[in-house]
């Protein structure tokens, strides 16, 4: 999927939200930990890619580091919500709170952003975790995205949660969580957040001051969307909510029938102005692959792991595409192709 930094302008930066729409169940659970007092030191929260899961680890940072003693908080607390004027809130938000630390892909030597996440920035992260206190309370980690992690990077993190400092946090956030060692796995208590119903995502996008698209587009884009602000927010840029139609038409379409519709879709995909598109297209390949893995693993079907393999094998591909500016008209028909041939 397209990275969320891509939508800066579009969208506010999790850290800036304070407002949370939908995942009450999730947020439930973490307020009866704090209140059992039996609080995780490590909480992997994953769910499809733009439900929300950044933000919500955010919330959650919020709420512990709003003051010495988040369990008698948590107590008389209905939420996790802390204001956007508490000075907690407002040093997140501007990304200056000396006891929050955000793990993620970073610049490499070339001046673009890596792939994955490299061992000395996971150093980086436990070191800080086993730090005093700026302000005498709990340190918190973020990791977005978690299965970014390289194996050294993820080796480092291990270490860290396997013995964690005390009033030390540590949230993973993860798109697909299978791919972390189950050694991190096992060490994490799983919070998942399910996709956001599309009544709740058209009234973020109509919430966001950027938004100019009108109420049809946005219920279209959010009914194609499969539950992800995100992705409603690629499918309201230029053809996209075409171009999405377009993927699922391919995509359920008969085998024999697949590559002359493959084919117009990359010609169309050639054409001036749908750069931004080609992001919107490979999204729906993987939500629709992960679509069809989790109804095969329901039913014990076998072949979910070859659906599964494809989209880490297609998503691979993409991103060497993405950063060696490699064709990517040929990448998206070898990629319908691998598709059609799996059994149906």
């Amino acid at each position: 999927m397209a990275d969320p930094k891509d939508n800066a302008d579009t969208i506010p930066a999790p850290r800036q939200v304070e407002r949370l729409v939908g995942h009450g169940r999730a947020e439930l659970e973490v307020l009866e930990a704090l209140r059992a007092r039996r609080f995780a030191h490590a909480w992997l929260i994953s769910g499809p890619q733009g439900v929300g899961k950044a933000t919500f680890a955010y919330r959650i940072a919020r709420f512990v580091l709003a003051g010495p003693d988040p369990f008698a908080r948590a107590a008389h607390a209905s939420s996790l919500r802390i204001p956007a004027h508490d000075p907690v809130a407002r040093r997140i938000a501007a990304g200056a709170h000396p006891d929050l630390f955000l793990l993620e892909r970073t610049l490499g030597s070339t001046g673009k952003l890596r792939t994955e996440i490299i061992v000395d920035d996971a150093r980086r992260a436990t070191a800080f975790l086993q730090s005093t206190s700026g302000e005498g309370g709990w340190k918190v980690l973020i990791v977005d995205a978690a299965d970014e992690l390289n194996r050294n990077a993820a080796n480092a993190l291990l270490k860290i949660i396997e013995e964690p400092p005390g009033h030390a946090l540590a949230l993973l956030v993860a798109h697909m969580p299978a791919r972390l060692p189950a050694t991190i796995l096992s060490r994490c208590r799983r919070l998942r957040l399910d996709p956001l119903p599309s009544e709740e995502i058209i009234e973020i996008v109509k919430s966001l001051p950027a938004n100019e698209a009108s109420e049809k587009t946005i219920v279209e884009a959010a009914l194609l969307a499969e539950g992800s602000v995100t992705r409603t927010l690629l499918f309201l840029e230029h053809r996209a909510v075409e171009f999405a139609r377009m993927t699922r038409e391919v995509l359920e379409a008969p085998s024999k029938s697949r590559s002359p519709a493959a084919l117009k879709l990359a010609n169309r995909l050639g054409t001036r102005g749908a750069e931004v598109s080609y992001d919107v297209v490979f999204d729906t390949i993987f939500v629709w692959l992960q679509e069809r893995a989790r109804r095969q693993a329901a039913d014990l079907d076998p072949r979910a792991e070859a659906a599964a393999r494809l989209w880490a094998e297609i998503e691979t591909r993409k991103r060497e595409a993405d950063e060696y500016n490699l064709d990517k008209r040929a990448l998206l028909i070898t990629s319908l192709k691998d598709v059609a041939e799996l059994s149906p």
